[in-house]
């Protein structure tokens, strides 16, 4: 099979090429993974603003895509951005990372969390959750006060500060498993479950990129096609062919 690889922010190579190396580590051996990434906007979703002006290239980027014949898209980013707009036009499954870290989460407990960046995060992260209905199932979301550029600075810190909120969500909130809220948080995940290992705390912890890639790669093997498919064709505005 074939997945599309969109990055929702400013092509940059270093973090194109840590991603690949780490994604590729856990694909099945018929998999084949391609990136897109956007020629201007944001160097990160932060903000609805961010995903406004980012959102037209992830969505050119997606219908070329399918176009090319590949089976399935992952757009990178937490926020899903692009992902229901792509929905609505393409037969192939589209997924972001917030979904299937969220379905995932809530199939392994019964009280999940979410470890965000940034008190805006706080308010992203309810927002979504409404919109998917499991609000009643987040028994909370914590920032980390870090900004998406700042995430990868330093892996050990993050990941001693991520356990910290772990170990007490675990011990105070029952909480059973907790979504990382960003893709970038990769950086520190094996670092992060060693931590954990060490203090006993059992909380399972869901990374969404490679989750997301995963689940993507899962649904196109049983065959699933996008539900939600409502526009048979739609000829983009001039200016926008290439987002």
């Amino acid at each position: 099979m074939r997945i599309k690889i969109i990055d929702a922010v400013v092509n940059n190579p270093d973090r194109m090429r840590t991603n690949d190396e780490y994604l590729r580590e856990s694909l099945r051996p018929d998999t084949e993974i391609d990136y897109a990434h956007i020629a201007k906007g944001f160097p990160s979703v932060e903000c609805d603003l961010h995903a406004a002006f980012n959102k037209p290239q992830i969505i050119a980027s997606a219908i070329q895509a399918e176009r090319d014949g590949f089976d399935g898209i992952f757009i990178n980013c937490f926020d899903d951005p692009g992902v229901y707009e792509c929905r609505e036009l393409l037969s192939i499954p589209v997924f972001g990372g917030y979904v299937p870290a969220m379905m995932t989460a809530l199939s392994l407990a019964e009280r999940v969390a979410i470890i965000t960046t940034d008190k805006f995060g706080i308010l992203s992260e309810e927002r979504k959750a409404r919109m998917l209905g499991v609000s009643e199932r987040v028994a909370a979301i914590v920032p980390v006060e870090l900004g998406v550029l700042e995430l990868q600075s330093n892996p050990e810190a993050l990941a001693e500060r991520v356990a910290d909120v772990c170990c007490t969500l675990y011990e105070t909130e029952r909480v059973g498993a907790v979504c990382l809220g960003c893709t970038a948080m990769h950086c520190m995940i094996d670092l992060l479950r060693e931590k954990l290992q060490a203090r006993n705390c059992p909380i399972m912890v869901i990374e969404p990129l490679r989750n997301g890639l995963r689940y993507c790669e899962h649904i196109i093997s049983m065959g699933y096609r996008n539900g939600l498919h409502v526009l048979k064709s739609v000829t983009l505005p001039k200016g926008y062919e290439n987002g």
